[in-house]
């Protein structure tokens, strides 16, 4: 080949090579803006699932808790990452009870591993508090059987009440709550609430466990007759010369199903093949963030504008038992972290939602909506629309939520007046009375709800404030 030719043929190979280089570089650039992450929606727009008009809970008279069915909230799952160590094989590697083998563990790991949906279902409601729940139990060095109690007490729902009374994901009844600083009053239930529930119900676990030294199969039983049902029967056992361990002692037949129902699920856990049970990935992961709040809020306002599905939310903070967080507390809501971008606006809701304080007025004899409304210098509409009353008919012995603003306590000018009632007798009118007590006629009529032309009834109750 002559110089000419090699010439050409070099520069042939360096347009060639040129034109690969620059085709690379385009595809590089093209690969980096494709791999940006994409902005999330402006806070401004509107959320799917928070829609204005749609109450967090559904519609209540006073008095009355709501009553949502775990299976209809959409609970979405974490995904799990390949390298990950999922939740169940955590819990599956922290298993430490010794063996139990009885014809009760035998007959409830038939029932569970033939009712594929029954498994499916729970590991479903139990995905939100899993790994917070492992994640203590760890902390504390427990057994990870005890991650599994909640299934045997509630399948998992914090709302659960069962005939005893007992509530939340950890079935404490109303005393024992009490005793391990669960609060419950009108506003809050310490034992529907996930979060202080399960720090309650492991502070209560390790304390039946030191009592009855260390065997932790006569403490679950004692968690679930209670401790001095337990003492009773090992003192019994004792003074006829019998064994007390968990098997041998005469117990009520709830509680000797109790344990072989955690032992079943442990089996089946440790062993799914044997049982042909194909188990859920849950994620390594939180389920939720804490955030801290200024003070009471309305949780209705608050599902407006934060990105956080409104069913979800409430299954969460379960404790809350009407639709604005507890004037005393607990100042804190758990937020998914499986919705795009949920805390975010969760934290940008709290800055843009109006702190509220709700007073609860317990309705007396001779109440009426608009003499309470006057009290409290508040409007008949304000109370109505925060009581989501129809009408204005209120009934003694039920309780109101009053909607304050700044303060808690009663309007100033009203706190200095006296509230008295007055029984109508033969002979009264709305004059005379008006007269009596020294007071304008329309106030009498504004504070019980009259108008003009309205007749009395004998011995109706009216209620006057004087100064």
């Amino acid at each position: 080949m002559n110089f000419k030719a090699l010439l050409i043929l070099a520069l042939i190979l360096c347009t060639s090579a040129c034109g690969h280089l620059k085709n690379q570089s385009t595809s590089s650039d093209d690969l980096a803006t494709d791999q940006l992450p994409k902005s999330g929606a402006s806070a401004t727009e509107d959320i799917a699932g928070t829609a204005p008009d749609a109450p967090l809970i559904p519609t209540l008279k006073p008095d009355v808790e709501s009553d949502i069915k775990v299976d209809d909230i959409n609970i979405p799952a974490t995904p799990v990452e390949p390298a990950d160590l999922d939740v169940i094989s955590r819990i599956r590697n922290g298993f430490s009870f010794p063996e139990l083998n009885t014809t009760d563990v035998n007959k409830h790991e038939k029932w569970a591993s033939s009712h594929h949906t029954y498994l499916k279902n729970l590991f479903a409601k139990a995905e939100p508090f899993l790994f917070f729940i492992v994640e203590e139990i760890e902390r504390r060095k427990l057994p990870m059987e005890l991650a599994l109690l909640p299934a045997v007490e509630s399948a998992f729902d914090p709302g659960a009440v069962s005939r005893s009374r007992a509530a939340g994901l950890w079935q404490f009844v109303p005393n024992t709550g009490r005793g391990f600083g669960l609060r419950q009053d009108w506003w809050y239930d310490g034992r529907h609430d996930p979060y202080s529930s399960t720090f309650a119900a492991l502070d209560y676990l390790e304390q039946l466990h030191k009592m009855f030294d260390g065997d932790w199969f006569i403490a679950l039983a004692a968690y679930n007759a209670g401790p001095g049902t337990l003492r009773r029967e090992i003192r019994k056992a004792k003074r006829k010369g019998l064994k007390t361990d968990y098997v041998s002692l005469k117990l009520r037949t709830e509680t000797r199903r109790y344990i072989p129902k955690l032992v079943a699920l442990k089996h089946i856990i440790q062993y799914p093949e044997k049982y042909n049970v194909t188990l859920p990935k849950i994620a390594n992961k939180p389920y939720f963030e804490v955030i801290e709040l200024p003070g009471q809020i309305d949780l209705v306002e608050f599902a407006k504008q934060s990105n956080v599905d409104r069913q979800l939310l409430r299954h969460l903070n379960r404790g809350f038992k009407r639709w604005a967080t507890a004037p005393e507390g607990p100042h804190r809501l758990l937020i998914p972290l499986n919705a795009d971008r949920s805390v975010d606006y969760a934290r940008l809701a709290v800055k843009n939602t109006r702190q509220v304080n709700y007073r609860n007025h317990k309705i007396k004899n001779g109440d009426t909506l608009s003499g309470i409304a006057r009290i409290y210098g508040v409007s008949v509409a304000g109370l109505r629309s925060a009581n989501q009353l129809s009408n204005n008919r209120i009934r003694a012995g039920r309780n109101l939520m009053i909607p304050i603003r700044g303060s808690s306590a009663p309007s100033t000018h009203l706190a200095k007046n006296s509230k008295v009632t007055h029984r109508v007798s033969a002979g009264d009118t709305l004059w005379s009375i008006s007269r009596q007590y020294k007071v304008k006629l329309d106030q009498l009529m504004n504070w019980n709800g009259l108008r003009s032309g309205d007749v009395l009834s004998l011995n109706q109750m009216l209620t006057v404030f004087l100064k």
